[in-house]
């Protein structure tokens, strides 16, 4: 479980608050080295439904600067994958 101090929460909580949300993660927050709250998701989040995919997807997190390189790290792991054969050939 992740745990992030008071003054980061403060500082950042409707972006702590989508994430605990989105991701259904719980967050300790912690005053020094005690716990003092615990955000946590409500309950079992809905299955996504087809009409509210664009807004999910939206609310992901972006790569920024670093999606040239992820795209590059996924075709190096696609070149060391063994060649597909077409099972219906």
């Amino acid at each position: 479980m992740e745990r992030i101090a008071l003054a980061d929460a403060e500082r950042d909580f409707s972006r702590l608050v989508q994430r605990v949300f989105s991701e259904g993660v719980t967050v300790e927050v912690k005053r020094g080295d005690q716990v003092i709250a615990r955000i946590t998701p409500v309950g079992p989040r809905p299955a996504l439904q087809v009409r509210d995919l664009n807004a999910f997807l939206r609310g992901l997190p972006q790569l920024g600067e670093d999606a040239e390189a992820f795209g590059e790290d996924l075709r190096a792991i696609r070149r060391g994958l063994p060649e597909e054969s077409d099972p219906w050939a």
